[in-house]
């Protein structure tokens, strides 16, 4: 039977160390075996094109599963790749913010995931299909293509993911965000935004504008009411105009206790559901996808409905 594949990001905040990675895979290797039949391939790529490489050759040869041991940064790349076949995605969250794993259910304690991978079942989530027009695009340039499992955004939380320093997400994980958004919060400010939701379009000045494919700011921690539901066949938007600490506060308040949707050009936030969005804003803001920074400039997400596949606590 073809093997599962088990891809380690050794620069992972939580695997940093050389020995946590090393610790971890034998009792990897034995859940695998055990549960597919045969003893699985195991491989450190050393950048983001190499793991696409590796999970093209799995999907190739129908494996059982393809297995990322990293942060949300990993899980999207193996995801490109995943998207749209039946090859599953298992998760052990070895970063620092873990959104997806958490949201998803998978522990965070990785001998907990690790053993969870026994008895996991499948779940059809969505996927965003982002569309990058970056100011470093020359003129003409088509814009740059990936994929979001999470969600992407422009403004302040691409500002706070691209400051928070690594030494801080190794020493803190996901609070690490927390502590940064706390010291830029003095410097938000709310410059003009043109939000396209689906065919509707608003102008309005805002700080910080996110579609995202699943609900939760920091899993179990910061979670709105009104949740974003990964296999909805739906994205969600979030919008908020902040000047400042106070507006900031109040704008994460009313997002996080709002019960209905909607919003205007005179809102303070806005909240929708949609199948496509387009963020643009002037001056250019910086772009996050994942979680990753990515640029400055606009971004286009279209949803694909249930076309991951991922392993899940039974």
């Amino acid at each position: 039977m073809p093997s599962s594949l088990v891809i380690v990001n050794p620069r992972a905040s939580r695997i940093r160390d050389d020995r946590a990675a090393a610790d971890l895979l034998p009792a990897i290797v034995d859940v695998l075996t055990r549960r597919d039949g045969g003893a699985p391939e195991v491989v450190t790529p050393s950048s983001a094109e190499a793991v696409v490489g590796h999970a093209r050759a799995a999907v190739d040869r129908s494996a059982p599963s393809v297995v990322g041991l990293g942060g949300d940064g990993t899980q999207r790349a193996i995801a490109s790749v995943l998207g749209g076949t039946d090859v599953p995605l298992g998760i052990l969250p070895g970063g620092t913010g873990n959104i997806l794993g958490g949201v998803l259910g998978i522990p965070t304690s990785l001998r907990d995931a690790i053993s969870a991978l026994g008895t996991s079942r499948r779940r059809a989530i969505d996927l965003g299909d982002v569309r990058l027009f970056t100011t470093d695009l020359g003129p003409g340039a088509p814009p740059t293509r990936t994929i979001c499992a999470i969600g992407c955004g422009i403004g302040f939380d691409a500002r706070l993911m691209s400051t928070t320093e690594s030494a801080h997400k190794a020493r803190f994980g996901r609070y690490a965000y927390l502590f940064q958004a706390i010291r830029l919060a003095s410097s938000i400010q709310a410059v003009p935004y043109r939000i396209t939701i689906d065919d509707r379009v608003i102008e309005l000045d805002a700080s910080i504008a996110m579609v995202t494919n699943v609900g939760d700011l920091i899993p179990g921690v910061l979670r709105p009411r009104l949740p974003a539901i990964p296999d909805d066949g739906q994205l969600d938007v979030f919008v908020v105009a902040a000047r400042g600490v106070i507006d900031g506060l109040r704008g994460l308040a009313t997002q996080l206790m709002r019960t209905t949707m909607g919003g205007d050009a005179g809102s303070g936030t806005l909240r929708f559901r949609c199948h496509a969005a387009r963020l643009e804003s002037t001056p250019p803001e910086p772009i996050q996808v994942d979680g990753d920074p990515v640029g400055t400039g606009a971004l286009e997400v279209h949803v694909r409905p249930g076309a991951l596949q991922v392993l899940v606590p039974a």
